[in-house]
């Protein structure tokens, strides 16, 4: 099974398995190239070989893509595990250096060469059905006979939906066991993107529209846009907003923030943006305004200091954090007046199911944890918290 680091995904089919022949169908606009990179990396890092098919531009553009991407095919190449094979240079008459080279208008030696490269542990990647059908005007039966003869081989075709005829795009979805779409998301508000399963055999578990984002460098990423840091003043949200994200930024005044933090994070398949709030009352016209269309929502509380709790509740409520996935932080755990967790979820008076998870920002302990959490609620627990 070839798990995709795409976590939802992963955790709703399993991953990819062996001898399976998938597509991704990407919308005009989005590049395909990207989450055929995506699962050429993933691949390797998993063990497997990886047979890179490049027939709409010249192999070392793929390299210069994984180089912006955040990875190099060099080490793979020299060791044989990752091999590009030029299908390209034939159409414009230039004479390649790769290493394996198959005339684009040959079906089959092009079927003969991959056919021999073709095992267990191998991931075939057609870097464009698309250029294929434009560049053969016999419709989709030579590519799909191609695709066809990788017997032991998981292949994974990208195929950018542009003016084809409907009854090629059926046969492209009748032939594939998985077929699954990037498109602009209509589901996900403010979100450009979204990954959805078309067709997939191997499961009954089919309802899945996730948003991504392509990041360069980096790459598919599960996109989680908003999650709100909010807690009274002096709580340490700044603190751990720094703590916790890859890059930061903060709008305050003498060292309090009046305004908001922002942060991004690329983690374990996600792509986070955390939305800080200001704690003083005199802001909470701003709180409220920051938390709209938020998904997710951290209420960070000083466990040193109960005289505050009311007020966490109070900023709770206007984030609307009753109908959010919502974890609760216990801050200041690395100092010795801090109330344990359990102590600080009975002061504060909030549902029981809401987790509470004690951290120190200052040391960084837990932090993880805290995200883990949330990402697991929002995704797989619901869409929120019974009052």
């Amino acid at each position: 099974m070839l798990k995709t680091n795409i976590p939802s995904f992963d955790k709703k089919v399993g991953g990819i398995p062996e001898k399976k022949k998938v597509v991704f169908m990407v919308a005009p606009g989005i590049d395909p190239s990207i989450i055929g990179l995506h699962f050429a990396k993933v691949g390797l890092d998993n063990g497997y070989r990886i047979m890179y098919i490049v027939n709409n531009k010249f192999p070392d553009a793929v390299r210069k893509q994984a180089k912006a991407v955040g990875w190099t095919t060099d080490h793979f190449e020299r060791e044989g595990s990752f091999t590009l094979v030029d299908a390209y240079c034939g159409y414009s008459g230039i004479d390649s250096k790769e290493k394996l080279v198959t005339n684009p208008y040959d079906n089959q030696e092009t079927r003969e060469k991959l056919s021999k490269l073709s095992s267990k542990k191998t991931v075939v990647i057609f870097d464009s059905i698309s250029s294929f059908l434009d560049m053969h005007g016999d419709g989709v039966e030579e590519i799909l006979d191609l695709i066809s003869s990788l017997h032991e081989a998981i292949v994974i075709g990208l195929f950018s939906t542009w003016t084809y005829r409907q009854d090629e795009v059926v046969k492209i979805i009748d032939f594939f066991e998985g077929v699954f779409e990037i498109k602009p998301s209509k589901e996900f508000l403010y979100i450009k993107q979204s990954l959805s399963i078309k067709k997939v055999t191997w499961t009954r578990k089919t309802d899945l529209e996730i948003p991504v984002r392509i990041l360069i460098p980096g790459g598919l990423r599960v996109y989680i846009p908003k999650i709100v840091v909010t807690g009274p003043y002096h709580a340490g949200k700044t603190t751990f907003l720094h703590a916790i994200a890859d890059e930061a930024i903060s709008v305050d005044r003498m060292g309090t923030t009046v305004a908001l933090d922002y942060g991004k994070l690329d983690y374990r398949g996600f792509y986070i943006e955390f939305f800080g709030t200001p704690g003083q009352p005199q802001f909470d016209p701003v709180v409220e305004t920051i938390a709209q269309e938020a998904i997710g929502l951290i209420l960070l509380v000083d466990s040193t200091d109960q005289e505050t709790f009311p007020r966490a509740k109070i900023l709770f409520e206007k984030c609307n954090g009753y109908n959010l996935p919502s974890i609760i932080v216990a801050n200041k755990q690395d100092l010795k007046e801090a109330l344990d967790p359990s102590s600080v979820q009975e002061k504060l008076a909030l549902p029981l199911k809401i987790p509470i998870i004690g951290c120190s920002a200052k040391t960084k302990s837990n932090l993880t944890l805290v995200i883990d959490i949330l990402l697991d609620i929002i995704l797989f627990g619901g869409s929120g918290i019974e009052n």
